[in-house]
C-alpha cells in the first residue's frame, strides 16, 4: 500500500526531492542556460555556430582561469587588485624571453612560474602576516608589478610575436570549442575536487571559513591563507600565458579586462567578498555568463562604457541576492516578527 502523502512516486525519488537545496550553483547554471537560449534565438542565430565559438570559448576559458585564482584569494577575505599587473608580466615574459623562438619557451615558462610565486608571497605575507588590507597590498603590489613590466618590456619589437607552439595551442579548439575552455572546465573539476575532498584543500576551506577555529584545532591558518595567494598568482600566470599565445601580440593593456569580471564572476557563483566557501565549478559558470552577456551586448552594438556600466550593475544586482539567499531564514524571521507585532498593517507596534 503507497504511502498517500507520496503521492504515488517512488520514496526514493521523494526523499530525493525533499534533501535538495537550492544552492547558487544551480541559481547561476539556470541563469546560464536562460542567456544562452536568449543568445541563440534573438540576439544572433549564428552563437552556437563553429566560427562564434572559436572566437568566444577561449574568451571564456581565460575568465574561468582568472577567476578560479580570484575565488581563492575572495574565499579569505580579500580581493587581489594584482590580477591584471601579474597577467600582464606573464606576456611581456612570454614575449622578450623566448624571443619568439619555441626552444625558448620552456625558460620563460619557469621564470613566469617564480614571479608568480614571489608575487603572491609578498601578497600574502603582507595580507595574512601582517594583517593588512588586501585592497591596500594588492593595488600596491600591481602598482610595483606594472612598473617593473614596463622597465623590463622595454622597446620590444612590434612586430615579435610569442613561440609559435603555444600560439598554435591557444589558437586550437575542437569541433570550435577551445582548447582553453577544456582546460579551464578540467582544472575547476579538479579544484572543486581539492578544496573538497583533500586534506589540504578541506584546511585551506577551515582557514577561511572559520580561521579561529581552524587554529584552535592546530591547523596553521595564516599560512594556508598566504598559500591562497600563491595558488591565485600562479593562475593568474596561467591565464596570462594562454592569453598571450591567444592573442600573439600581448602588450601592456593584456590583463586589464580581467580584473572587474573575475570578480564579478565569483560573486555571480555565489561567493561573499567577506570570505568563506567558494565553489569553482559555480565561478565557471559565472565566468561563462559575463562573457556571453559581453557578447552579446557587442553584437547589439553597446558601447564599451555601457559594458562596464552593466558588468557593475550585475556585480550589485549579485551581491544584493548573494546577501537575500543566504540570510533568507532570518530575513523571512524578522518579516513574520513584524508581521505578528502589526498584524493589520494600519497601526504602529506598541
Amino acid at each position: 500500500m503507497s504511502d498517500p502523502k507520496a503521492g504515488g512516486l517512488d520514496a526514493s525519488v521523494l526523499r530525493t526531492l525533499q534533501e535538495f537545496r537550492l544552492t547558487p550553483a544551480w541559481v547561476i547554471t539556470g541563469v546560464v542556460v536562460l542567456l544562452l537560449l536568449v543568445s541563440q534565438f534573438v540576439v544572433t542565430s549564428n552563437f552556437f555556430s563553429q566560427g562564434t565559438l572559436s572566437t568566444l570559448t577561449p574568451l571564456i576559458g581565460i575568465l574561468i582561469l582568472v577567476a578560479t585564482g580570484q575565488a581563492f584569494v575572495i574565499s579569505t577575505g580579500g580581493i587581489d587588485l594584482s590580477l591584471p599587473a601579474t597577467m600582464t608580466l606573464m606576456g611581456a615574459i612570454v614575449l622578450k624571453q623566448s624571443e619568439g623562438q619555441s626552444s625558448h619557451l620552456l625558460g620563460a615558462l619557469v621564470l613566469c612560474a617564480v614571479a608568480c610565486i614571489v608575487i603572491g608571497l609578498i601578497n600574502g605575507i603582507l595580507v595574512e602576516g601582517l594583517r593588512l588590507s588586501s585592497l591596500v597590498v594588492t593595488l600596491a603590489v600591481g602598482q610595483l608589478v606594472a612598473g617593473y613590466t614596463q622597465l623590463y618590456r622595454g622597446d620590444v619589437p612590434s612586430i615579435q610575436h610569442v613561440p609559435s607552439n603555444i600560439s598554435s595551442w591557444a589558437s586550437a579548439d575542437l569541433a570550435g570549442v577551445s582548447y582553453i575552455l577544456i582546460f579551464s572546465f578540467v582544472l575547476a573539476v579538479l579544484a572543486t575536487f581539492f578544496l573538497h575532498r583533500v586534506v589540504i584543500g578541506r584546511r585551506l576551506v577551515a582557514s577561511s571559513t572559520a580561521e579561529r577555529a581552524a587554529v584552535l584545532s592546530g591547523i596553521k591558518a595564516p599560512a594556508y591563507r598566504i598559500a591562497a595567494y600563491v595558488v591565485a598568482a600562479l593562475v593568474y600566470g596561467v591565464g596570462g600565458v594562454l592569453a598571450a599565445g591567444q592573442i600573439q601580440t600581448p602588450d601592456l593593456t593584456l590583463g586589464e579586462p580581467y580584473l572587474l569580471t573575475s570578480v564579478v564572476a565569483v560573486v555571480l557563483g555565489g561567493a561573499v567578498l567577506t570570505g568563506g566557501r567558494v565553489s569553482p565549478i559555480a565561478t565557471l559558470m559565472g565566468a561563462v555568463f559575463i562573457t556571453v552577456l559581453d557578447f552579446d551586448l557587442r553584437v547589439e552594438g553597446y558601447s564599451s562604457g555601457a559594458r562596464m556600466i552593466i558588468q557593475g550593475a550585475v556585480l550589485v544586482i549579485g551581491l544584493s541576492l548573494i546577501y537575500v539567499f543566504r540570510n533568507r531564514a532570518s530575513i523571512g524571521r524578522a518579516l513574520r516578527r513584524s508581521g505578528q507585532l502589526n498584524p493589520d498593517h494600519t497601526e504602529p507596534a506598541k
